[in-house]
This record gives structure tokens, C-alpha cells and sequence, in this order.
């Protein structure tokens, strides 16, 4: 069993990797339209990864099929290995191997984390890159093999569950691949809009525009610039990002039906939650910084809860009580099935229902009082999970927070840079905030983190599911 689901894992995830290898198309066809010169890395990076995909599904060739324990094995390591070949430009541009994979993890993972000093002093094909990077993990790169590849139609509801953000993946179509194509459809025809929204509107430069476009609706966080947003200094370009980090961090299946004419859909619990904590952590953050700081404050409010991670302010120089309130929001984050990570609001929204119901069962011991979600009564299983994955999540974080204390930081940074990198969200507070970069912590603290990117954005179990040594034993 053991070398069987080892060998179909390497098979698969080597299959993946030699498609994930043409994406470095992108960056060398900008290198060389500007003139670049090191524009051969790009070529040597494909070469690279797509000969290491070859061996791997060639030299673990197997007949047998997915099976759904397989989907935790190919899931975790495509991911993984997606973002050490991710590193190759990086790499190839002088950056350690160390400080080369947090930013390809911080990349692929939406987390937008980032150990770059200047941003600027890279060349615009690594800058193009770094977006390019975030793009492909927002709606997930497993999501796009699906949609595109159809000889991973059989194994392909093996995949979603466990790459799909939330409690309770949700499936547009009665086929898996026609929900993958539907998702990225949406997914790239948003981007499309804010593209041209950004530069015909707000007079961005097109290559900026594109950037952050790829950035915003992953809800990914990197820029081109090292100042973030605020470098464009433009009040219409921020309120056009707002809307599409809103779009970014709602649950895709509402877009598709409201599309589809279904307007009913906007009574859906979980979005008038999200909805009513964005407004309420906006209203807190205005009154707590002043009214002149009201486009900050919602920029900021919607750029965290969104886990995306755009800065236009130091926020980690504001009231303790307002950073409190954007802690807060990193771990709560945005709606199952939407491209923003940490709990989900669609958790903390059944957590909440589950503990009224509790409160009701005090008081009357022998009723039956089922949680309902939507009008409709969540399985046992599913609150389970739920209750299940809020432990794990804060005991993940209380442990890795506990961990880089030990190793110099202070509460409030170890606090905020584990919270940030677990909910892929981005910068932190304290000597992680928007002002300042990741670049300086101890290289324990940098692989702490990269594992808290990956855990947070494959939801825990998939990842902590293949350090089990039962689960390879079948």
C-alpha cells in the first residue's frame, strides 16, 4: 500500500508539474519584450521543471486510480512541489534558497509575505512572477488541471475537496470539471475587469494594472511596489480594488448564481455575515483613527478580512484597539469558496449556531434542536469537522506563535506573523507590519512560517493527514 499510494503521488504530481512548467512562458515573453537579460532563467526554469514532471510520471507510471485517501498525498505535495520549483527565478536572481521558497510560498499560497526589501529592484518579468504566482494559487492550480485536463476527470472529485476553501465545498455542476471551468471562468473574467477598470479608469500603468489585478482577485497581496497601494496615491484605484477584494474573498458559487439571474442567493447567512462584520470592523476602525481616515479605514478593513493583505497605511502604528480588531479579522477571514483564507466566515457562523443551540439545550435537555445553515439542518459530520478544524487552527497558531517567542520575537509580532502566513493573509503587526518585511527573521522562524502557508491554505488535515503513518499503511 505504502509504495503503491507513493507511487501514484509522484505519478500525478509529476504529470501536474509538467504543465504547471509552461507558466514560466508568461515572465520570459516579458523579459524579452523589455529587453532584460536574464531573461534565459525563465527558459532554464521551464526546462528544469518540466524534466524533473517528465521523470516523475514517467518513472512512477501506474495504472491504479485515485482514490479518495490519494487526494490528500497529491494535493499536499503538488502544492508543495509547485512552490520549491516556484523558487527557481528567485533563486536564479541571487536569493537564498530559504528566502527564495518563503516568497514562492508566500506566492502560491495567496499569502503575500514577503522577505524583498525593494521590491522595485527586481526586473519586471520576476515582478510579473510574483503576481503570476499568487493568480495561479487563488483559484487553485489543482482547479485549473481539472478544468483543463480531462484524463483527470475520474480522479478529479478525489482533488476538489481537498484544494476548495470552506466546510462544505460546493459543486456547480453535477461533473467536477465543469465546476472547475466555471470557476475560472468567473475567475478570469473578474481579473479582465479590473485590468481594464484599473487602467482605462484610474490611469494605471498597464503592466501595474495587470499586477495587481492578478493579485487582487487571488486576494494575494503582492505589488509591484514596495509601498503597496499607497504608492499609486490614487483614492479611485483604491476603491476600485476594494470592490474587487470584496468579489476576491465572497464565495464563487454566490457569483455563479447571481449571474445566472438567481438574486436570492445575496440572502445566502454566510454573505450578510461577511458583510456585517466588513461594515461593523470599518465602523470601529473610522471611529478609532478619525473621520479623515475613512477610505483607510475601509480599505484596510476589507484588504485583512479579505486576507489579502494591500496596505494604503501603516496600520501597525494605529491604536492597539484597531490592530486588535484586524487581528481578529485575520483569523475569521473571508467565505468558504472564495479565494481568501484563515477559518472562514461560514465556520464561525455554524460555530455560532451550534453554541445558541447549546445554550437552548441547557435549558431543555431532551429536545432536538438541529443546527440549521441556510433553513437547512447541517449533519453531525459537518459540525464535527467544524468543531475539529477551529481546535487544530488555534492550536496550530498558539504553539507556532509560543515556538517564535522562543526564538526572539516579540508576543505581538510572533502573534500577528503566524496569524498573517496561517490565513494567507499577508502583512502583520509589530516588526512584521506593512512598513516592514519578513526578511529579517531567523531562518527557523522563516520555515515555521512557509509550513504555516501551506497548512492555512490546504486547510490543515490535507497536509497533517501525510505525516500519518496510518495513512500510508492504508
Amino acid at each position: 500500500m505504502v509504495r503503491q499510494r507513493v507511487s501514484l503521488t509522484l505519478h500525478i504530481t509529476g504529470s501536474l508539474l509538467k504543465y504547471f512548467a509552461l507558466a514560466y512562458i508568461f515572465p520570459l515573453c516579458v523579459a524579452l519584450y523589455y529587453g532584460e537579460e536574464g531573461w534565459r532563467i525563465y527558459l532554464y526554469a521551464l526546462l528544469l521543471t518540466l524534466g524533473v514532471g517528465l521523470i516523475l510520471q514517467f518513472g512512477f507510471k501506474t495504472a491504479r486510480e485515485i482514490e479518495r485517501a490519494d487526494g490528500f498525498s497529491i494535493v499536499a505535495f503538488t502544492w508543495l512541489f509547485i512552490s520549491l520549483f516556484g523558487t527557481l527565478p528567485y533563486v536564479f536572481l541571487g536569493l537564498g534558497f530559504l528566502d527564495a521558497f518563503f516568497e514562492a510560498m508566500s506566492g502560491f499560497t495567496t499569502t503575500g509575505a514577503s522577505i524583498l526589501t525593494v521590491v522595485e529592484a527586481l526586473p519586471k518579468s520576476a515582478l510579473l512572477w510574483r503576481s503570476l504566482t499568487q493568480w495561479l494559487g487563488g483559484m487553485g492550480v489543482i482547479i485549473l488541471f481539472i478544468a483543463i485536463l480531462p484524463k483527470l476527470g475520474v480522479g478529479g472529485s478525489q482533488l476538489f475537496e481537498f484544494e476548495t476553501t470552506g466546510p462544505m465545498p460546493d459543486r456547480l455542476r453535477p461533473r467536477f470539471t465543469t465546476t472547475a471551468r466555471l470557476l475560472w471562468t468567473i475567475y478570469v473574467g473578474f481579473t479582465a475587469a479590473q485590468i481594464a477598470l484599473l487602467y482605462f479608469l484610474a490611469r494605471l500603468p498597464l503592466f501595474d494594472s495587470i499586477c495587481v489585478s492578478f493579485t487582487t482577485l487571488s486576494t494575494g497581496g503582492f505589488t509591484p511596489t514596495t509601498a503597496s497601494i499607497a504608492a499609486y496615491a490614487s483614492p479611485l484605484a483604491e476603491y476600485i480594488i476594494i470592490v474587487f477584494m470584496f468579489l476576491g474573498g465572497t464565495n464563487f458559487a454566490i457569483h455563479y448564481q447571481f449571474f445566472r439571474g438567481n438574486f436570492r442567493i445575496l440572502k445566502d447567512e454566510e454573505f450578510r455575515l461577511y458583510t456585517v462584520l466588513l461594515l461593523v470592523a470599518t465602523l470601529v476602525l473610522v471611529a478609532s483613527q478619525g473621520l479623515s481616515s475613512c477610505r483607510d479605514g475601509l480599505f484596510q478593513a476589507v484588504s485583512i478580512m479579505t486576507c489579502t493583505g494591500f496596505a494604503t497605511a501603516d496600520f501597525a502604528s494605529w491604536h492597539f484597539g484597531t490592530r486588535a480588531v484586524l487581528l481578529a479579522l485575520m483569523f475569521i477571514g473571508a467565505c468558504g469558496g472564495s479565494t481568501g483564507g484563515a477559518i472562514k466566515v461560514a465556520r464561525i457562523l455554524a460555530l455560532l449556531k451550534y453554541a445558541r443551540v447549546m445554550m437552548r439545550k441547557a435549558i431543555s435537555p431532551n429536545a432536538v434542536i438541529p443546527v440549521k445553515y441556510n433553513r437547512k439542518p447541517l449533519s453531525e459530520g459537518v459540525m464535527r469537522d467544524v468543531i475539529s478544524f477551529f481546535f487544530l487552527y488555534i492550536l496550530v497558531a498558539v504553539i507556532a506563535s509560543i515556538v517564535l517567542c522562543f526564538l526572539g520575537l516579540d508576543l505581538e509580532t510572533s502573534l500577528s506573523a503566524v496569524a498573517t502566513c496561517q490565513a494567507n493573509c499577508g502583512p502583520g503587526l509589530g516588526a512584521v507590519g506593512p512598513a516592514a518585511n519578513f526578511a529579517w527573521l531567523p531562518s527557523a522562524a522563516k520555515v515555521i512560517l512557509i509550513f504555516c502557508m501551506w497548512l492555512g491554505r490546504l486547510e490543515l488535515f490535507t497536509v497533517f493527514m501525510i505525516f500519518s503513518p496510518r495513512f500510508w499503511k492504508g
